[in-house]
């Protein structure tokens, strides 16, 4: 992994997860300052997956993201001292808010991450944290009931 927020690896049982920085870089704050400006606004974007902020355990909480590089930049700076998880769903680039609405975060994409990331082998609890703008598009029983996983939901602003 070559992005500039990339700290390392942690092993798991569901395999390795690149950890993250929970600062920003100058390069993630020229970033920041371009997509503003609509410059490269389409390419600003992280891979969907799970990543680790600070020192995980299986206890840590789950904190659920867009892969808009603006959103997920927030987040992690919001966890700088903080060991979570953060699942990062395919929004094809789009923040929370727009994403929920145009259906890209919701439901069917966090079952699907919940899946793919091998979730229920990185942590023993079944709680995931979902940002209150992305609430919306969010349906509680339908992702514990797809997922098979998961006993609660929270929203957070």
């Amino acid at each position: 992994m070559k992005e500039n927020y990339f700290r390392g690896w942690i092993d798991t049982k569901a395999g390795r997860v690149p950890v993250v920085a929970t600062s920003l870089s100058p390069a993630d704050k020229l970033g920041a300052w371009k997509v503003r400006w609509a410059i490269s606004r389409n390419e600003y974007r992280v891979n969907p997956g799970v990543y680790a902020a600070g020192s995980p355990s299986l206890d840590s909480p789950v904190m659920v993201s867009a892969n808009y590089k603006l959103s997920f930049d927030m987040l992690r700076k919001a966890l700088n001292g903080i060991d979570a998880w953060l699942l990062v769903l395919d929004t094809k680039g789009v923040n929370v808010w727009c994403a929920a609405g145009k259906g890209t975060f919701g439901t069917a994409e966090i079952v699907k991450r919940i899946d793919e990331t091998g979730l229920a082998r990185i942590v023993n609890h079944r709680e995931i944290i979902v940002p209150q703008l992305g609430a919306p598009g969010v349906s509680a029983i339908d992702v514990k009931k797809l997922s098979g996983l998961l006993k609660r939901i929270f929203s957070k602003s």
